[in-house]
């Protein structure tokens, strides 16, 4: 078994240090893909990888999936049979996982990993040669379904945040890439709900509001349907928009009704527009596919969530709005599991960090 590191490059002396860093030990191979460079980045990468650096050349065509289907490619050619993706500004983080112990018995394609806070998940370790493509020109995607896909327990990754500056212009770039590729897709929800996510990023909640519904209306993978109503609610909110809020969670969960999160939102704009009787009754339900004392941990989700409103979120509804109709007990046992399950979040989260 050979396992390489792939890694998509422009001008990254200041961040591939730390991300070869993470594989480097591990790995036989640091593949670098050289998209255009012209600074100190591949003397940084050989300072780290030593013998292990491998360099290809990949002129940039504004098209990430290229780019990820080309590394692969290289990677194969020098006759790595697992690949692990590593882009400059993240950092693999193995919590006791032994990769090099687990692959050969791996029966999959593909394997995912979480991020720290395991809100999402992507991509990670490729069989070789790679049975499916990234397809898409940015927030690409892996075909894992045709090579079969799971999610590691331990192993995670982090990504370094990025400035304001940064990320405006990220999501600027996003929204002329995906309005052109909606355009010649108009089939395809995912790209309307990235368009909708990088819209919703740049603070443009009416605009991302289409998109999000476009995404929904086309019903591909449920979870990511569910979630755009989850988004288009949130910006309801925050448009105070909180009716409507309010029905674009029950379309949410009428894609998928394991999404928690749609029930605490709904919540939460009961809560906002003063329905109190329907904000207790919209929290008690999260309640049963909540992480704390519900049966969500059960429920196969790729990534997509947001874990206080699987947590604290319903009882924070709760605490309060029981206090305002009265019900003085149910406000101070809401107030108690609302503590348990806070604390029941943040040792989850130091576990594994840990």
């Amino acid at each position: 078994m050979k396992l390489a590191s792939t890694t998509l490059t422009g001008n990254a002396a200041e961040m591939i240090r730390d991300a070869l860093r993470s594989v480097v030990d591990w790995v036989d191979v640091c593949l670098v893909i050289d998209t255009g460079v012209s600074d100190d980045t591949l003397r940084v990468a050989a300072e780290v990888a030593g013998p292990k650096l491998e360099v290809r050349r990949f002129e940039w065509i504004g098209d990430f999936s290229a780019a990820r289907n080309f590394a692969l490619r290289a990677a194969h050619e020098l006759g790595a049979t697992w690949a692990i993706t590593v882009d400059t500004d993240e950092r693999i983080q193995l919590n006791g996982e032994d990769l090099r112990a687990l692959l050969p018995s791996v029966s999959e394609g593909v394997l995912m990993m979480y991020d720290e806070a395991r809100t999402y998940s992507k991509e990670r370790c490729f069989r070789l040669p790679a049975g499916a493509e990234f397809e898409g020109p940015t927030h690409e995607s892996f075909a894992g379904y045709r090579v079969g896909v799971r999610t590691l327990a331990r192993a995670t990754f982090r990504e370094l945040p990025k400035s304001a500056a940064a990320l405006r212009q990220k999501f600027e770039r996003d929204v002329a890439i995906l309005t052109r590729h909606t355009r010649a897709h108009p089939d395809d929800p995912r790209w309307f709900f990235y368009l909708g996510e990088s819209l919703a990023n740049l603070g443009q909640l009416e605009q991302a509001l289409p998109a999000y519904d476009r995404c929904a209306s086309l019903r591909g993978w449920n979870e990511e349907s569910a979630w755009a109503c989850y988004r288009a609610a949130e910006c309801l909110c925050k448009l105070g928009r909180h009716v409507e809020a309010v029905e674009q969670c029950g379309r949410g969960l009428a894609r998928h009704a394991g999404v928690a999160e749609l029930a605490w939102l709904a919540a939460f704009a009961c809560y906002r527009s003063r329905e109190l009787a329907q904000a207790v009754y919209w929290a008690q339900l999260a309640l049963v596919f909540g992480w704390h004392a519900g049966k969500g941990g059960k429920v196969p989700r790729i990534g997509f969530r947001n874990p206080s409103a699987l947590y604290e979120g319903p009882y924070d509804i709760l605490r309060f709005a029981y206090r305002e109709l009265g019900d003085s007990a149910a406000a101070e046992a809401a107030e108690k599991s609302y503590q348990q399950a806070l604390a029941a979040r943040l040792r989850g989260a130091q576990r594994e960090c840990e």
